[in-house]
């Protein structure tokens, strides 16, 4: 054997090479069973076919056994370089809320960012490797990294001493259904950001948590009020003005109008005082916010919701009635509506074109 070859396991360490017969009905006393190849050989590279027909397991360089080095990590368990031109994050309103009101927006930040960085999905990462991406990518200093998964471990994600890996830490992420489990929310209709716009300081990454609330660019969105928004996402007025801007949201006025005798739109008047004059003003409804994300293919998403909402999920909290509906079937059919309800005006029919106009049933 020459020293550029492998060398291979055998049971005496030194001569007798273990292979595993296609068709031998019996089993060597040196060999041992193999595992299925999908699974993996720890310290093992994969398995070669000799020229009858045998399969060999080189061993690697890494081999804990043989050089003492620390062992690598398994296909899938490297992170992904967080470049920001390809990759996107993807991101859940619900969870995002969630952890707004709970204030723990920052882990689930940590929890986004694994996500996009593995590679394959499987749901495990090696703990320093994910640090070090984080650190170079993400704009996390290493004590912060380290702080933040160890704050979520237990609640996001597990931090394990790897049974396959000795010297090794792993990170194993929880699934959607848990964390949307652990915050008792619905995920939502997931969106998705470039990574490059999630990158920067905890103040950015908040502001993109609280404009997945909103729809994307493109998308109907109903009228809401400053007052509202701070109830469902726990953010005050002035905060929200301040995320407004570093997430480059856009809003859209909208005013409300109502029918005449004669079947004609006019504007609904208001009075409004001050400290020396009164005077009437057209009645203006909350504005609609539309943040910079795209809409992301829901996957596994919808059958999540389905099933959490046969657990009646926040079934405590009371469903407000409607207000604002699209269409007058919507409206038909909704046995839950607000007393002053509005309909939207079609385009033809509002009085400058392009304002969003509402009509009041």
């Amino acid at each position: 054997m020459t020293k550029s070859s492998p060398s291979f396991y055998t049971s005496s360490m030194a001569t007798e090479v273990i292979r595993h017969k296609r068709k031998s009905p019996h089993i060597s006393a040196f060999s041992f069973p193999i595992p299925a190849i999908s699974q993996g050989l720890p310290g093992f590279s994969a398995p070669q076919k000799t020229l009858n027909g045998d399969r060999v397991y080189p061993c690697t360089a890494s081999t804990p056994g043989h050089n003492h080095q620390t062992p690598a990590a398994l296909l899938g368990q490297q992170p992904l370089p967080l470049d920001g031109r390809q990759l996107q994050l993807r991101l859940y309103p619900g969870l995002s809320v969630a952890a707004l009101k709970a204030d723990e927006e920052k882990e689930l930040a940590i929890w986004y960012e694994l996500r996009a960085i593995n590679v394959t999905g499987c749901g495990r990462l090696v703990l320093n490797k994910a640090v070090a991406a984080l650190v170079e990518h993400s704009d996390y200093t290493q004590s912060t990294a380290y702080r933040l998964l160890r704050a979520g471990d237990g609640k996001l994600w597990d931090i394990y001493w790897s049974p396959r890996l000795p010297g090794l830490s792993q990170i194993k992420i929880h699934s959607l259904l848990q964390v949307s489990e652990y915050f008792n929310t619905l995920p939502g209709s997931p969106v998705e950001v470039k990574v490059s716009d999630f990158k920067g300081p905890r103040a950015k990454k908040t502001a993109h948590l609280y404009a997945s609330f909103f729809k994307p660019a493109g998308s109907w969105a109903k009228p809401i009020s400053r007052a509202s928004i701070e109830v469902a996402t726990g953010v005050g007025r002035r905060q929200q003005l301040r995320y407004d801007k570093v997430a480059a949201i856009k809003k859209a006025p909208h005013f409300a109008f109502q029918q005449d005798s004669q079947g004609r739109l006019v504007p609904v008047l208001h009075l409004v005082f001050s400290k020396c004059r009164q005077w009437l003003k057209q009645r203006r409804l909350g504005n609609s916010y539309h943040s910079r994300a795209l809409k992301a293919p829901r996957g596994m998403t919808k059958r999540i919701n389905e099933e959490l909402k046969q657990r009646s999920l926040n079934q405590d909290q009371a469903r407000l009635p409607k207000r604002f509906f699209l269409s007058a079937r919507s409206y038909i059919k909704s046995p839950e509506r607000d007393k002053e309800a509005f309909l939207l005006v079609r385009r033809r029919d509002r009085l400058i074109a392009g304002r969003m106009e509402w009509c009041m049933v």
